[in-house]
């Protein structure tokens, strides 16, 4: 690995971690209901006490799913792009859009584990596959990445590895996630919930410190931890996840359903007229995760507009306090908001006002610790939406049988905005680049302050479109709250 390649290393780390626990938390805590109409036999009173041990290891996907994706957005992908130079943003950008269209196929391998009747269960097979599929494509990635050049010769095969890869990360994902309703009772789903975000938190963590610490930021090396942390899961999850077979003896069971076109392709709908509020969160959700998507750059403003000497190093740190300040705001905001009772809206409003003041300060900073105070408040404000982002999922999410299809697509919205986001910016970015070769060093792209510009402020609409649209809610039916 070459010193251009080391300049341009870390990205989206503390809004994936946060994106992913809020994700879960709510999915877990409204399928169960579901799980009942898809044919399990079992009751929830039927169910025994897991031990937290047991969870750990079912729940070992979110340990492999915190540790790759964090790290793919926050070292992996920077470093691949960056033998194209002036181009770097536009492939980061077309990665990271090929991450978002992989998680379609969360909503499909839900609907379809729900009628599975494997005789290991409806989930682990669908965790199995997954690791499979990741892990031959891991080694596909592995194999190409040592003789990526500018040229695009391999890249080909590496673009198909590397989207086999997201979907199965997202294949893991959709599996494990209905493992909480269907075997942890619902009055240990708080500690599921609180054990599976738990769990991500420290994958990423591990799989950073590893690059830094004992990998000696060998990206070769990066690969292989990606393929042990999937192997991992796979093997934990066959021992200790227990499931029940789905029985097909009662006309009910969802394995006597058929699967039609119209299931398919309605199982990535939500209606405005039938869903109206959920429909307008969801939307809200989109937009949000757009104004986020600007951390996929912010490698290379640090590199560009504060002229850190350590850009890896300084995104890491800023990583770490993002993230840690925002668990910090997560639990007081939701029990003050429900102390109050004057409900989740006003605490989104003030997040998404603030982020985008954030935005603005970052363009007016020039030392590094100045940007340190500006990504410790957005990392409050960012805890404290997702928060409230939560719990508007949950308040406004319709009772019935559709709930897990629901929360599927509401999952889905996050990694539509955080594409959507840097496919609109990198290509924006790339025109401001600054193509005098005497300027750079060691032969390295730049962007202009105006590139910046505009990319904070397209943020700031999004974020503005975020709550703005938040208005078109009419109720908040109910007080459920989910902290992570």
């Amino acid at each position: 690995m070459n010193d251009s390649e080391r300049l341009l290393l870390n990205n989206q780390h503390d809004a994936l971690s946060n994106q992913y626990s809020s994700t879960v938390a709510a999915a877990a805590h409204s399928e169960e209901g579901y799980v009942n109409h898809a044919g399990n036999d079992q009751n929830e009173g039927d169910k025994p006490s897991v031990s937290i041990f047991r969870i750990i290891a079912i729940l070992s996907g979110a340990f492999t799913y915190g540790g790759v994706m964090s790290t793919y957005f926050l070292l992996t992908l920077p470093i691949e792009c960056s033998v194209f130079g002036d181009e770097s943003s536009l492939f980061l950008g077309l990665f990271v859009g090929l991450a978002g269209l992989s998680q379609l196929v969360s909503p499909v391998i839900g609907m379809y584990s729900d009628r599975c009747t494997h005789s290991l269960g409806r989930r682990r097979p669908y965790v199995i596959f997954g690791g499979v599929l990741g892990i031959v494509s891991l080694l596909v990635q592995q194999s190409l990445s040592s003789d990526i050049d500018g040229t695009l010769e391999g890249w080909y095969a590496y673009v198909i590895a590397f989207f086999l890869t997201m979907c199965s990360m997202n294949i893991i994902f959709a599996a494990m996630i209905a493992l909480i309703p269907d075997l942890v009772p619902k009055h240990q789903t708080g500690t599921a919930n609180g054990v599976e975000a738990l769990m991500f938190v420290s994958g990423s963590l591990f799989a950073f410190g590893s690059f830094n610490a004992w990998l000696d930021e060998d990206l070769t090396e990066m690969y292989s931890l990606y393929i042990c942390l999937t192997a991992g899961c796979v093997v934990l999850t066959y021992l200790y996840a227990n499931e029940i077979p789905l029985s097909i003896d009662s006309e009910q069971s969802a394995a006597n359903k058929p699967i039609t076109w119209n299931d398919f392709k309605d199982s990535f709908w939500i209606s405005p007229t039938e869903h109206h509020d959920f429909f307008y969160v969801t939307l809200s959700r989109t937009f949000y995760y757009m104004g986020g998507s600007v951390q996929a750059f912010f490698l290379y403003y640090l590199r560009d507009v504060i002229h850190v000497d350590d850009p890896e190093g300084s995104v890491s740190l800023l990583a770490v306090l993002g993230q840690g300040f925002g668990a910090f705001m997560t639990v007081p905001v939701g029990i003050l908001s429900d102390y109050l009772g004057n409900g989740r809206k006003p605490y989104v409003f003030t997040s998404c006002f603030v982020l985008s003041v954030c935005n603005f300060l970052l363009l007016f900073s020039r030392e590094f610790h100045e940007v340190m105070i500006i990504a410790s408040v957005a990392g409050m404000a960012n805890g404290a939406y997702l928060t409230m982002d939560t719990s508007l999922a949950m308040d406004t999410l319709p009772s019935s049988e559709e709930s897990a299809r629901l929360l599927g697509v509401w999952g889905v919205a996050m990694f539509i905005g955080s594409s959507i986001g840097p496919l609109i910016g990198g290509p924006l970015l790339f025109l401001s680049a600054d193509n005098d070769e005497s300027d750079k060093d060691d032969g390295d792209s730049s962007y202009a302050i105006y590139g910046y510009a505009i990319l904070f402020s397209l943020s700031s609409l999004y974020y503005f479109c975020s709550a703005w649209i938040l208005t078109f809610v009419r109720r908040e039916s109910g007080v459920v709250c989910c902290f992570i």
